[in-house]
């Protein structure tokens, strides 16, 4: 409330509008609030000279600065006539702080969602309409759940000395409204059930609760009409609804009005140059005589315009023109071209700690391109798989020039750049395992990563130390070394390495294609000491005695990727494919060749199969060269050679009862997945695979096979968390095995 009390204002008899009073004074009155601040706020001075009528403005005005400082209920104006002159004092009813929010009468929400809705600070302000707000909220809540006869009531307690109040909302949940029968009025072409499948509001069935979302129900109308626009009858419409409540339960009938069905008919396509117009029609997303489809003339569209973008058009202009003849829709698309669009700058918001070389050198639609849609998309993907981004947006301005535009890539980062801590992760493969660790895959903001890592457990003892360059003299090469230390205890023996290298690579002329060359030293070793006592020393199939020695090697290895993932670490689309060529010389020799090829399908909303091939060989340069256990390849469990289902390095030929590994190995995995988001998905398996001793001996018959389900979530600072639950159907004895690891990527 504004109130003005300037009762010495009204003129006096005779007096006249032109005579002049004086502020003899400005002062405030309040309970805990700033005077000053009012005082400074209401913007009077001591010693102006106004008439009173323009006393009587500037008084209102000034009412309303400091009613607009939102702390006061009501502000009001007091004057005192003190001969040719007035004091005035500012008189302010403040409003409470808030010291808490308690909630009573709640059963079928949780608290937490009711924090989330009414979102609050102790010792905020509390006016009128904060609580008319979050009762408001309090209410949608209850709706989304199906609660449309929901009653909230307020109350604030008496303030205490410091002007605060406890708010307190009453819930009367009552029941939540369910649907006990939809009927829908008009509908000849199709059945209510058809219908109603497109619905989000159901009625209720012994597999569906049918709870009532007013929300949605609007929407629901809409797709109604929809459903019908994609089935021909573009003239349909919801001609009007009832609803009847009766002790909890809705009946809901739905009028609609069908009108004609129509049909696709001839199809022209005027004022195209630039690209082939057959090449244009095999865009066209429907055939003369299917029923009209307005999902897929949308659709046609889009393809259309993207035709032409992927050109450089991006200004150019598609307009379908429609003719109605009877009941069939010929459409002539009418096509301007324009000029090819040419690329003025680029440029990169949001990224307030890497630095913008480090984005840049990922575009490939630079100033002076051309303009390419599929260019543009390229350079989003590969900045999205830098992995230092949540997400990266693009947004699109033309120029001052007719033919150019400006390209903005939006990018919001990531919290975190690294981690510096300690731990406890757990593995099927290596156990309980506690880390301390420091990697900064962002190091100063320069697409430069380093780690120092110290790892100990029950199974593993792990120290390594590297860096790595992307971009070595500002040129697509990478360079990095690193150093480590290592030991790992298996079923029957203990391995202990410890080695170095450096590697390098560079991207390749093919699309998506890269090189990678490494170069490592490793000194390797299986202490006596370690053997199981069960073992056989004298199995003439293999014996690991022969690796109780010290063994030096130098290791050159050559691997050629292609990756066009749409995200690295939780793909959808695309596919993977790596080559890789490993050299052993030294006191070990043998040349190894593994090929791992991923290919990513989606499939519709969220889902989409992933199918992946690895096949992996290894022998040494003559007969007489020996592979070391550590060296063979054992499948099982999770990580690059997983089969879900088994335990870790489980599967492969045996000596005196143990897992020695194979020459060959052949893993075989189909999966099945929901990506919810880039963070989370879940999938449906299916693995098999084995390793042998000769490549000869692969046999399709001979594989490993197991089924399961899994998650996988990435977590800042963890990176990607998953679960499987497999189950073996070809172990000695069949069953589940669970799998679980954390803080690896996978």
């Amino acid at each position: 409330m504004i109130a003005l009390l300037a009762a010495l204002l009204l003129a006096q008899p005779g007096q006249t509008d032109t005579s002049k009073v004086v502020l003899l004074g400005v002062s405030a009155r309040s309970q805990t609030a700033d005077t000053a601040l009012i005082v400074r706020t209401a913007g009077l001075n001591r010693g102006q000279a106004l008439t009173p009528s323009g006393l009587r403005i500037a008084l209102e005005d000034a009412i309303r600065r400091v009613y607009g400082l939102g702390l006061f209920s009501q502000v009001e104006a007091e004057t005192s006539r003190i001969a040719d002159g007035v004091r005035v004092t500012f008189a302010v009813t403040e409003f409470p702080k808030l010291k808490s929010v308690n909630f009573e009468g709640y059963r079928r929400v949780r608290k937490k969602d009711l924090d989330a809705k009414v979102k609050t600070k102790e010792g905020e302000i509390l006016t009128d309409k904060k609580v008319f707000d979050w009762e408001q909220e309090i209410l949608k809540l209850y709706k989304e759940k199906g609660f449309l006869l929901v009653k909230v009531y307020h109350e604030t307690s008496r303030p205490d000395t410091l002007n605060q109040v406890t708010l307190t909302y009453k819930i009367d949940e009552g029941d939540p409204v369910r649907i006990r029968d939809i009927e829908i009025l008009g509908n000849d072409h199709f059945t209510d059930e058809q219908i109603e499948i497109k619905l989000t509001n159901r009625q209720k069935e012994w597999y569906r609760k049918g709870d009532l979302k007013e929300d949605e129900f609007i929407k629901d109308l809409d797709r109604i009409v929809d459903f019908y626009k994609q089935r021909g009858f573009i003239d349909a419409r919801v001609l009007d609804y009832d609803m009847e409540f009766n002790q909890g339960w809705a009946s809901i009938t739905i009028n609609v009005s069908e009108g004609t069905r129509y049909f696709f008919g001839d199809v022209s396509i005027v004022g195209d140059s630039v690209m082939k117009e057959a090449d244009l029609r095999k865009l066209i997303r429907y055939r003369s005589g299917e029923p009209y489809n307005t999902k897929h003339a949308q659709s046609t569209l889009q393809d259309l315009f993207s035709a032409y973008s992927e050109e450089g058009y991006i200004y150019a202009q598609v307009s379908p023109v429609e003719n109605v003849r009877s009941d069939t829709v010929d459409i002539t698309y009418q096509i301007t071209e324009g000029s090819p669009a040419t690329i003025r700058l680029v440029r990169i918001e949001g990224n307030e700690q890497t630095h913008d070389n480090v984005i840049r050198r990922e575009i490939s639609s630079l100033p002076g391109y051309t303009f390419r849609r599929s260019e543009v998309m390229r350079s989003q993907r590969d900045i999205f798989n830098l992995g230092f981004f949540d997400d990266v947006t693009l947004d699109y301005r033309r120029a001052d020039t007719a033919a150019d535009i400006d390209l903005i890539y939006k990018v919001k980062e990531k919290s975190f750049f690294g981690t510096v801590g300690a731990g406890i992760t757990y593995s099927g493969t290596d156990g309980i395992t506690g880390y301390v660790e420091l990697q900064q895959p962002n190091l100063f903001g320069r697409g430069q990563s380093a780690n120092v890592k110290l790892e100990r457990g029950s199974k593993k003892t792990n120290v390594q130390l590297g860096f790595t360059e992307p971009w070595l003299f500002d040129r697509p090469l990478s360079a990095g070394a690193d150093v480590s230390y290592y030991t790992y205890t298996y079923d029957y023996y203990d391995k202990q390495q410890i080695g170095g290298g450096l590697s390098f690579s560079r991207p390749l002329p093919l699309d998506y294609t890269r090189a990678y060359l490494a170069l490592r030293v490793i000194d390797a070793y299986v202490p006596p000491t370690s053997i199981s006592s069960s073992y056989k020393q004298n199995d003439t199939l293999f014996s690991i005695y022969g690796d109780t020695t010290h063994k030096t090697a130098f290791r050159p290895s050559i691997t050629f990727t292609r990756d066009s993932r749409d995200y690295i670490y939780n793909a959808l689309t695309g596919s993977s494919t790596t080559y890789q060529f490993d050299l052993s010389v030294g006191d070990i020799r043998f040349h190894r060749h593994v090929f791992d090829m991923s290919q990513y399908f989606p499939l519709f909303w969220k889902f989409g199969l992933m199918g992946r091939t690895r096949l992996g060989y290894i022998t040494g340069f003559t007969g007489n060269d020996r592979i070391p256990v550590y060296e063979r390849f054992t499948p099982g469990g999770t990580g690059v050679d997983g089969i879900r289902g088994y335990g870790e390095n489980s599967i492969g030929p045996k000596s005196s009862g143990y897992v020695i590994g194979g020459r060959a190995e052949a893993i075989f995995t189909l999966e099945y997945r929901l990506r919810l988001s880039h963070q989370l998905s879940f999938l449906a398996f299916g693995d098999a695979g084995n390793a042998w001793n000769s490549i000869d001996q692969f046999s399709f018959s001979d594989l490993k096979r197991g089924a399961g389900v899994g998650v996988r979530l990435e977590i800042p600072m963890l990176g990607l968390i998953g679960f499987d639950l497999g189950y073996g159907f070809d172990k000695d004895n069949p069953g589940w095995e669970p799998h679980f690891q954390v803080g690896r990527t996978f």
